[in-house]
C-alpha cells in the first residue's frame, strides 16, 4: 500500500513580456513510500479541483499515474 508522507502544492505566479498576467502551474508534488521504495510524482489538477481533495483522493491518483510509468 502506498502511504502519503507529503503533498506540496507548488503554483507559481510569473508573467511573460507578452502577458505579464501570466500563470505558470506546475500542480501537486506527493512524495509516497511504497514497502522499502519512495518516490515523488507529480499531479497535473487544476488548482480549483485539488483544494477539493482528500487524502484518500490524492493517494488514488498516485497509483494511477504510477500505473502509467510502468
Amino acid at each position: 500500500m502506498i502511504r502519503v508522507s507529503r503533498v506540496d502544492v507548488n503554483w507559481l505566479e510569473a508573467g511573460t513580456f507578452k502577458n505579464p498576467m501570466a500563470v505558470i502551474y506546475d500542480g501537486l508534488v506527493v512524495h509516497y513510500f511504497n514497502g522499502g521504495m519512495e518516490g515523488q510524482v507529480t499531479l497535473d489538477i487544476p488548482e480549483n479541483a485539488a483544494m477539493n481533495l482528500t487524502l484518500n483522493d490524492i493517494r488514488e491518483r498516485v497509483v494511477l499515474k504510477l500505473r502509467e510509468v510502468q
